[in-house]
């Protein structure tokens, strides 16, 4: 059963703002059910929290790329974590353990800044030290960077990302030893 990405009506009759809102937060591993829903939390995210950093034209191309047939594969071949409030998801976390990357961490807007992505970000570093990994990476968004800063990653270089529909956004290489 696929479940649905937080907001929408939902939330905008939900008589409580985000911020006042008490988090509750639980993780479980995503399956491919989970593709759209979580799809739709990654678009709102872009085009929401990237806007103080990114041109509104570019992030439209990034958040405009649909859905990719390969997505539901992605998460069932790569350690995908979601987090769930209520019944919808709220936020996902992609780690590549075979590049030592992390490969995505993203909160719906109507939940951020409420814990969940330092809880999801928590949760893949512990899976990837299971893993055996000793460092992590990410290519951070501008926006992110702060976030992963906090949580003890290191400015290495600034670059490209490519995304998979080819849209190019700066971003920041980081990283952080996790085990040894």
């Amino acid at each position: 059963m696929a479940v649905r990405a937080r907001g929408g009506i939902e939330s905008l009759t939900s008589g409580r703002s985000p911020s006042m809102a008490i988090a509750t937060f639980s993780l479980r591993r995503a399956t491919a059910d989970d593709a759209a829903a979580m799809w739709t939390v990654r678009c709102d995210a872009i085009r929401q929290t990237c806007r103080s950093h990114y041109p509104v034209e570019m992030l439209e191309r990034w958040a405009a790329t649909p859905l990719p047939e390969t997505f539901g594969r992605r998460i069932e071949d790569e350690y995908v974590v979601v987090g769930i409030a209520g019944a919808s998801i709220a936020g996902f976390a992609a780690l590549k353990a075979s590049d030592s990357l992390i490969d995505a961490v993203f909160v719906a807007p109507e939940d951020g800044r409420r814990g969940l992505g330092r809880q999801l970000l928590a949760h893949i570093e512990g899976v990837a030290i299971g893993c055996g990994l000793r460092v992590l990476r990410v290519n951070a968004s501008l926006n992110a960077v702060p976030f992963y800063a906090a949580a003890g990653y290191e400015s290495i270089s600034e670059g490209i990302y490519t995304t998979s529909a080819g849209v190019q956004i700066a971003c920041v290489r980081m990283e952080k030893p996790i085990a040894g």
